[in-house]
């Protein structure tokens, strides 16, 4: 793939257009559009990435995708003459997990959450994804910001209520990025830039605290996410990591509607899909995947794909493409 950036003469397009093939050229596009980050991929196989960005006013608008990764804001990124950004974004496709003052948010596809670029954080996106990542200068949100700033790093859908009117906002500008266009000033784009920060404002702002309960659960199926290569990996090692009872945890995670062990295993099965129909993961066998992922069991591989998603493992090598289904339980 290529890298770089791609720009008219003016008035032009306010469009920054990159793709990069290693994390050192996506964190430099990312710098320029969101904040510095340092990228560490985590897919075996070919990493890539691409960053459409565009501005109106203040308010910046960028949707990023790419391989699996981490993107962290570490303290020695944070320089004192930094904007200080309110980042808010929703994930359209995929699985991440940002972490920031503390708390951990754990999100799926529809899901808002919002961190600062004055503070350290992380983003882990566990799969192939898109986000459209929307930063507003904390100046902008007036006496909101505090109550802002304590709402860091908590998940929130879009799915329901007034909130759906700020997922639909987001993905219209994902839909338009490549439309807005540099030149003169525009009253147009002040409006747009207040709207935004309104709905911000209106979406976050009333956000409740999360309770313990919720808390644990997303960091146990973050800790899950991070850890499926371990074959070790059970429910019993899961609550001796959380300091938990498996009784407790098992009551933790009982309004997703599924058991942790369920979840783990489809989870597992969903990455060995996805790396038998990786080019270039073909030179690998179906067994070396599977260990990859965390299963030693490969004589029932085919068997447990057929059950999950319809189709064995040399099925799904040969056609080039599996369907993961409908919603499944666990949000994550």
């Amino acid at each position: 793939m290529s890298s770089g950036t791609v720009a008219g003469s003016a008035p032009a397009r306010l469009v920054a257009v990159a793709e990069a093939d290693d994390g050192d050229r996506f964190a430099a596009h990312l710098a320029r559009s969101l904040a510095p980050l340092r990228v560490r991929p985590l897919a075996d196989g070919t990493f890539h990435s691409s960053v459409r960005s565009a501005a109106a006013g203040e308010v910046g608008v960028s949707v990023v995708s790419g391989s699996p990764c981490v993107l962290t804001r570490s303290p020695g990124l944070i320089e004192p003459d930094d904007p200080d950004l309110l980042t808010v974004a929703l994930l359209r496709t995929g699985r991440a997990g940002v972490t920031q003052d503390g708390r951990h948010g754990l999100l799926g596809p529809g899901d808002l959450v919002n961190y600062v670029t004055s503070r350290p954080y992380e983003v882990t996106f566990w799969e192939p994804y898109e986000a459209v990542v929307v930063t507003v200068p904390v100046a902008a949100l007036g006496s909101h910001a505090d109550a802002l700033a304590g709402r860091t790093a908590v998940a929130v859908g879009t799915d329901h209520g007034p909130r759906d009117v700020v997922g639909a906002l987001f993905e219209g500008l994902a839909a338009k990025v490549d439309a807005c266009t540099l030149g003169a000033a525009s009253r147009s784009k002040e409006y747009l830039a207040d709207a935004i920060v309104s709905l911000v404002i209106a979406e976050l702002v009333d956000i409740a605290p999360q309770g313990a309960g919720d808390d644990l659960a997303d960091r146990v199926l973050a800790h899950c996410l991070a850890s499926l290569s371990d074959p070790g990996l059970t429910v019993e090692s899961v609550a001796r990591a959380h300091g938990v009872s498996v009784r407790y945890l098992h009551k933790v995670l009982a309004p997703t509607g599924s058991t942790l062990s369920a979840w783990i295993r489809r989870q597992r099965l969903e990455r060995v899909c996805r790396d038998l129909v990786d080019e270039s993961l073909h030179g690998r066998t179906a067994a070396a995947i599977a260990a990859r992922w965390g299963i030693t069991d490969t004589e029932h591989l085919s068997r447990a794909l057929k059950a999950e998603f319809g189709m064995t493992a040399g099925e799904i090598r040969r056609s080039g493409r599996w369907d993961r289904g409908g919603p499944r339980p666990l949000r994550a």
